[in-house]
């Protein structure tokens, strides 16, 4: 391909080299990642208006789950937002999450996607995953252009989606599955060096998924042991030129095994942990769950609620706190079950579309599962809802999930 022909490519279809670029830069800036879901988003409207239906795709009736899941979250959150006359304007989750829905519906169901076109969506997946990469080790967690917990959360869910990308190149050369696999590698990286330790399963999933793939396909235990003393082996040697690979991760797991070991010394000192504050917070929203269990108690008295209790304990760092740091516990203390119904849509709603792909599209499903896990696990520890990035993340995961399974027009590009 001369110079001439990959310009006039890219000419013809600017629109979807836009959302790739924007793709690729969205770990480094919140406007950029907010950009490259809306970008889909409005694919997805112009594709209702100049595609071609097809409805007959698992993808489809996947994707149309998503958004009826989306839809029911908004619906439930509204009841008690609305009740308690709290403020939209610091929560747009539902919205973000419901109108990137109705976008991934439109590309599924009306859009035409060539090879090279979905090709190249996985490229620049990959690529995302060493912009984060390299974020982290230029700048640190300090580095994330929003708070580092749901940054982190948000490259586990990418790192999801590469893995499948990565298992399911086997026909690709060795070059190309070796950039899939980079992109693993990093996007790992990325997020234990984010320290955001309630993401860091994503080490469990990626290995658990790996060696359960190697089985199922018959590779012998010999192969398999070796694939992983090679991984070992490349992780001492990226360990040595980045030392903080594996002593930032390292540091954080130590520190919360001593503020857990040391949850009986002094009460008082011990709520002044992370750890300790966060078990504390989530005890005294217990006590008060089942006198407001229907609506919960709203935003302003959650935040008076917390003063309150920080108060009582003589702790600083609960008082520096405006979140419960547990999305499930929130949801239910805030909006009582209205809350956790709608919290929970969304789990039901990725369960869904794991069930849905599993039978015609087993890699999509196994990428779907994973930011399930991902979603349901990261939120134990953390409301990464609170943080606009977050959803806005979820939303393109799950949307590039799915368009990377799309069946393809051909090896050109689409008009």
């Amino acid at each position: 391909m001369n110079a001439d022909e990959l310009s006039s490519r890219v000419i013809k279809n600017w629109q979807w080299c836009a959302v790739l670029l924007l793709l690729v830069l969205a770990p480094l800036n919140s406007k950029l990642a907010g950009a490259c879901w809306l970008a889909l988003c409005l694919s997805g409207a112009w594709s209702f208006k100049n595609g071609s239906a097809n409805r007959s795709t698992s993808v489809f009736y996947a994707a149309k789950g998503w958004f009826f899941a989306c839809l029911l979250a908004l619906a439930l959150r509204a009841v008690t937002q609305f009740y308690w006359g709290d403020s939209w304007g610091e929560r747009h989750a539902e919205f973000r999450l419901l109108f990137g829905a109705l976008g991934l519906l439109g590309l599924v169901h009306y859009a035409r996607f060539t090879s090279v076109q979905v090709k190249w969506l996985g490229y620049a997946l990959v690529l995302a995953s060493w912009a984060g990469f390299g974020l982290m080790l230029a700048f640190g967690a300090v580095g994330a252009p929003t708070n580092q917990i749901p940054w982190g959360a948000s490259m586990s869910l990418l790192v999801c989606v590469v893995l499948v990308r990565a298992l399911s190149a086997s026909t690709e050369p060795a070059a190309v599955r070796l950039f899939y696999a980079s992109g693993v590698l990093v996007g790992v990286c990325a997020v234990l060096l984010s320290q955001a330790r309630g993401s860091y399963g994503i080490v469990l999933w990626v290995g658990g998924v790996v060696l359960l793939h190697y089985l199922k396909n018959g590779v012998k235990w010999r192969a398999l042991i070796g694939t992983f003393l090679i991984a070992a082996m490349a992780t001492a040697l990226i360990a040595q030129v980045f030392p903080q690979l594996l002593s930032v991760p390292a540091q954080r797991i130590q520190l919360a095994m001593t503020e857990i070991s040391g949850m009986d010394s002094s009460k008082e000192s011990s709520i002044n942990t992370s750890v300790g504050s966060r078990l504390y917070l989530w005890t005294r929203a217990a006590e008060e769950v089942p006198d407001h269990l229907l609506m919960g108690v709203g935003r302003e008295a959650r935040m008076a609620a917390i003063q309150r209790w920080s108060e009582q304990a003589n702790s600083p760092i609960v008082k520096s706190l405006g979140h419960l740091h547990n999305n499930y516990v929130e949801e239910l203390f805030d909006q009582g079950l209205f809350g956790l119904g709608s919290f929970l849509s969304f789990l039901a709603g990725l369960f869904y579309m794991v069930r849905r792909l599993r039978k015609e599209q087993p890699m999509a499903a196994l990428g779907t599962a994973g930011i399930l896990f991902m979603h349901a696990s990261s939120s134990l520890t953390n409301v990464n809802f609170a943080h606009n990035y977050y959803p806005t993340m979820l939303s393109v995961a799950v949307s590039v999930c799915l368009l990377l399974c799309m069946k393809t027009s051909g090896s050109g590009y689409a008009t």
